[in-house]
């Protein structure tokens, strides 16, 4: 198993991915859209394609106009970006061409712990930046979870929001590169007390928010993993954020907190005169239990709105990818983790 940062696909799999025939891949390699690499399988050297691979093709997917007519699909880019010439035939009349995020800055978020939020996080940002994105991740846990999960093991001696909004550190210099295309602000404990002196500076909701606005250009989708509590510091990221992605576990008490957080949505609305998208992400689903079948029912039922379309099943390889401080798709990128994950990233970056 590799580190996010090394993770590299087969044919197979990137051709899943990225929604396209495995026998394209030829293709896309000789008109420079794909690049492949070899790598040494135990005794056998095979074609495998990087992580950086990857997100050429999908920036280049991106910066590429597409007539889905085959015989007439021809590529606009300009000189010097990417591999292509301008009108050169581009061999996926029919690629999966994801434009860029619908919300911009993102917030996973529940008042009540162990509803996997934070493993729900690390994997969206990995994907999205699996897909060309460049992602900014945030830690507003104490517990740094998400920090771990994207591993990073020394989040103690690093700079953390704490530093940002009550020692005035610009934004930027808390950043740091976890992979190609993604950056983290780490957590650690010491965030666990900033409750009280956040509380006591001036413009206090609006702190971080501005702080963000300072570098949001330098991203395509800011997303940020909150601390189980109706705190300061998540109500400062609920202004900043334009989707909530609220995940809640299928069970009952789980289920029951739900009032409150949806409460607390509508509170700050409310106040600051703003409309905040909410999707509801029923996680740990297991169609075995009858509770969690009532759960999963209640909640479309209860908030029909707001509930995603994507469930994510409780599966051994997301607790598998957290222990090996990787992604599903290292794991097993033909298992059900994955293939929820690669739904609910869609549905998060482009929903309507």
């Amino acid at each position: 198993m590799a580190s996010f940062r090394d993770i590299c696909f087969t044919p197979a799999e990137f051709a899943s991915i990225a929604k396209i025939d495995r026998s394209e891949i030829s293709a896309l390699e000789s008109r420079g859209i794909l690049k492949t690499i070899k790598k040494r399988m135990g005794n056998v050297e095979r074609k495998m394609i990087s992580l950086e691979g990857m997100q050429e093709y999908f920036r280049i997917l991106r910066d590429t106009e597409f007539d889905m007519n085959p015989e007439t699909t021809t590529s606009t880019l300009e000189n010097g970006t990417g591999a292509l010439a301008a009108g050169q035939p581009v061999a996926v009349a029919t690629a999966f061409k994801p434009g860029l995020p619908k919300h911009k800055i993102q917030m996973f978020y529940n008042v009540k712990g162990g509803t996997g939020k934070s493993t729900l996080t690390a994997q969206y940002v990995m994907r999205a930046a699996m897909m060309g994105y460049r992602v900014l991740a945030i830690d507003l846990d104490g517990q740094g979870h998400l920090t771990v999960n994207l591993d990073i093991l020394d989040g103690h001696e690093r700079a953390t929001i704490y530093d940002v909004l009550i020692n005035d550190l610009p934004l930027q210099d808390a950043v740091m590169n976890v992979a190609p295309g993604l950056d983290l602000i780490p957590a650690n404990l010491g965030l666990c007390n900033i409750e009280i002196p956040l509380n006591n500076k001036t413009r206090r909701e609006y702190r971080l928010s501005e702080a963000i606005a300072k570098i949001a250009d330098q991203y395509d989708l800011i997303v940020a993993d909150t601390n189980p509590a109706a705190s300061i510091l998540n109500g400062s990221m609920l202004v900043a954020s334009e989707l909530v992605n609220v995940v809640c576990a299928t069970n009952p008490l789980s289920f029951h907190g739900m009032s409150l957080v949806m409460s607390t949505i509508e509170e700050l609305e409310r106040e600051f005169r703003r409309q905040l998208e909410v999707r509801i992400i029923p996680n740990m689903y297991d169609n075995r239990e009858v509770i969690s079948q009532e759960v999963l029912g209640e909640l479309r039922a209860q908030f029909p709105d707001h509930c995603s379309k994507s469930v994510v099943n409780r599966c051994v390889d997301l607790n598998e990818a957290t222990k090996r401080r990787t992604t599903v798709w290292d794991v097993n990128s033909k298992g059900m983790a994955a293939q929820d994950l690669n739904s609910l990233t869609e549905e998060l970056l482009f929903i309507n």
